[in-house]
């Protein structure tokens, strides 16, 4: 293990202030640099005996004189390196982003000879990346804020291990720089944490790796210092899943444990957003906007979408509570969907704006009938969601004909592609039923969606194709990499198709009760993590969130295009998160959907606290934005800057199902989601007791799923929040149940 200390004073090199450091034994050292001298401190210890497990840390103190524009560093040179070695920086690169890349602007849309049709590449825009071909520079450098958990990681198939370096946010300098750089020939390469950290030369802005740098060093005087902390691990490997299963067990491990806030419960944040949608989003002609009505009045992606940013699946949770006037209003949005939606080939509407339907080209020439795969799998999997919804509210509930028609259409549509490619692509033409572009990960959906039209329908090759479909897009799984959800990333690598794909294989396994499908998603579910927030982001004192004390742990990264976190998934509310852990009993999987379920309703913008500018956060309103990245400008790190969006109904989601509290009497295990405060006692008689204390000003209605632990591999299926009993909870007060 080589290591060695670097610095940076704003030339284009950086100075080597030490040789190779032996980890077995601490460093203190005198040095002269930068018109200073430097007192270093370098002391190692090995965790739990293990010399393959190492915690650093690094201290530089100037002793005389001052230092200007100076950066520290560790750096870290693996004794092998090669352009095979497998890069995953959370949230910023996956295979280090070693891909082809097209220099587009945004919104990117291919169009290039070559890059459509069957056997098209897999096409990256301008992103942080390695190089994939031989240009002699191949560097990564980004600051943690571009990160879900501050760290570098890598998997060597050569040699058979897996590393993790992990890190700080930073320190009361800035955050730490995260860099990687490789020789020419490949065959070498730094790994670097710095303090403060500065991206040489160049920075990331939207789609633009070559934006000139604003970073600058830190001037240091007499008696001030900067310290790196570390830890650093290594482990056989034989597989990139083994990086993403050990990464989701440590990725905490220097950042620590957190802390969640009780702020909103649910349902007052539910009456919050309900209210919003009626007042702004619902269209009397019969179905909600995806955006307000005013933006839905400029923009045709504020009016109608059907999947993606929450058309198809915004009623699902208004069905489930069962308001009267919501209820009424979403089976009006459901009928207005399968009367005015849908083409002959089963394939929904993907854009509609005053009567005038579009295609999801973004106005590129040549794409008016370019239709998203994703979009149509979600519709096709929250439709069929929502009627077996309908008949567990009401066993006399007639399905309308035409309602099962046109989920059949699209069911059938999927099933004959798939049987013509062998896959479903990324996207579909909506005249032909052609595949224009293949290949990526758009398709994740659509196995849970198949498999839950196989059981509904009884029909026994919707199933088969779903589990045909699921094993070609488990390759992506196998190689560590899902790409390509949005529609405008080109196949970036991105969370949503990792979300997808995880609740695909846990409907699959639901449905079948093959436990392969239920491996599988355990795989999945550690590669999420990569994209979820571990930790709570230091946003700056003077930004909107520093000043409302944001927790932004649960928040889950978007791609590596666009470089901000979200309040919540890209558009589901993560119960499939839930239902692993009870299916294997890993609390790695309970933790993860209790960060982002708890959090969420924090991001709704009230008359009590409004969340960004009242210009674009009114009241009911949730923006997509939860930046770390200064990707839109350091301005704009800790702020919501777009108003209404798809988060909104991921926290409907969140609310129908994902429970309030899950508790297990029989071990007295518990766990809270909602914002209350519980705990399990036992009378004298015996009896077991929760008592829920509301400690938020607002007043609560508590969903409870209380199960003993032998009925944990049950299948929950949809809908499952009917059966809960809820418990009203005063603001400021307490109350108990008995179990």
């Amino acid at each position: 293990m080589r290591i060695r200390l670097s610095a940076f004073d704003g030339s284009s090199e950086y100075k080597y202030i030490t040789s190779d450091i032996s980890t077995e034994e601490d460093l203190s050292q005198i040095i002269n640099f930068a018109d200073a001298t430097w007192d270093i401190i370098f002391l190692f210890a090995n965790v739990s005996n293990n010399p393959n497990i190492i915690d650093g840390t690094a201290t530089f103190t100037v002793k005389e004189g001052c230092a200007s524009g100076v950066s520290a560093a560790v750096e870290w040179l693996p004794t092998a390196w090669s352009r095979d070695n497998f890069v995953m920086l959370p949230a910023a690169a996956y295979n280090g982003n070693r891909y082809p890349c097209r220099y587009y602007k945004y919104p990117p849309m291919v169009h290039e000879q070559g890059d459509c049709g069957l056997g098209s590449p897999d096409l990256l825009t301008d992103v942080p990346r390695l190089n994939f071909n031989n240009e002699e520079l191949s560097r990564i450098q980004i600051l943690t804020g571009d990160l879900t958990t501050p760290c570098i990681t890598y998997y060597d198939p050569q040699n058979g291990y897996a590393a993790i370096l992990l890190t700080e946010q930073g320190s009361d300098r800035g955050n730490h720089g995260i860099a990687i750089e490789e020789s020419s020939d490949r065959n070498q390469a730094i790994l670097r944490i710095e303090a403060p950290g500065v991206r040489r030369d160049t920075l990331y802005t939207m789609m633009d790796t070559a934006t000139p740098s604003w970073d600058c060093g830190d001037n240091f005087y007499t008696g001030q210092s900067v310290t790196i902390r570390f830890r650093i691990e290594i482990f056989p490997a034989s597989s990139v899943q083994d990086l993403y299963n050990r990464f989701a067990m440590v990725r905490k491990c220097v950042t620590g444990p957190i802390t969640l806030k009780n702020e909103i419960p649910f349902s007052a944040a539910w009456n919050i957003l309900v209210d919003k949608y009626e007042r702004d989003n619902w269209n009397t002609e019969g179905y909600y906007h995806v955006g307000t009505r005013d933006a839905a009045n400029h923009s045709k992606f504020h009016d109608w979408q059907i999947g993606w940013v929450g058309g198809g699946m915004v009623t699902m949770p208004l069905i489930i509570a069962g308001q009267p006037e919501l209820y009424r209003h979403a089976m009006q949005n459901l009928e207005w969907i399968f009367s005015q939606t849908q083409l002959p080939n089963g394939l929904f509407h993907a854009v509609t704006h005053k009567g005038i339907v579009y295609g999801d080209g973004f106005d590129t020439p040549g794409t008016d009938t370019w239709y998203m795969v994703r979009k149509q799998a979600d519709a096709l999997y929250f439709i069929i969601k929502q009627f077996i919804i309908l008949q567990k509210q009401n066993t006399e509930w007639e399905l309308p004909v035409h309602w099962q028609a046109a989920a059949k259409r699209l069911a059938d549509f999927f099933v004959a592609v798939f049987k013509k490619y062998g896959q479903l692509g990324q996207y579909f033409d909506c005249e032909t039923g052609e595949i224009i572009v293949d290949g990526s990960s758009a398709a994740a959906m659509a196995p849970g969606a198949l498999a839950l039209a196989g059981e509904f329908f009884k029909n026994d090759e919707y199933i088969q194709i779903a589990e045909s479909l699921m094993l070609q897009l488990n390759a992506d799984v196998i190689s560590g990499i899902t790409r390509g959800g949005p529609g405008e990333i080109l196949k970036c690598p991105d969370s949503e198709s990792a979300f997808a794909m995880l609740e695909s294989f846990v409907i699959l396994f639901e449905v079948t009760g093959k436990s392969k499908w239920l491996v599988r998603a355990e795989a999945m579910a550690a590669q999420c993590m990569t994209w979820c927030a571990s930790y709570d982001y230091s946003f700056p004192h003077d930004s909107w969130f520093g000043r409302l004390d944001m927790r932004a742990t649960g928040s889950v990264w978007a791609n590596v295009q666009n470089k901000h976190s979200a309040p919540g998934i890209c558009t589901l509310s993560g119960d499939s998160l839930f239902k692993l852990f009870r299916y294997t009993n890993n609390k790695l999987y309970l933790d993860q959907i209790q960060e982002t379920a708890h959090n969420l309703p924090q991001y709704l913008s009230r008359e009590d606290k409004q969340v960004g500018n009242s210009e674009y956060m009114k009241p009911g309103y949730m923006c997509e934005r939860v930046n770390f990245s200064d990707w839109e400008g350091r301005e704009n790190i800790g702020g919501s800057l777009f108003g209404s969006c798809w988060a909104e109904v991921s926290l409907l989601l969140t609310v129908v199902e994902i429970p309030g509290i899950y508790v297990q009497p029989d071990t007295g295990f518990i766990c809270v989601f909602d914002h209350v405060n519980a705990k399990l006692t036992k009378t004298e008689d015996g009896k077991i007791v929760l008592n829920i204390h509301n400690p938020t000003k607002f007043n609560a209605k508590v969903r409870i799923f209380a199960e003993n632990s032998t009925d944990m591999k049950s299948i929950l299926g949809h809908g499952a929040a009917l059966n809960w009993p809820v418990i009203d909870i005063p603001a400021n007060a307490s109350s108990e149940i008995i179990l």
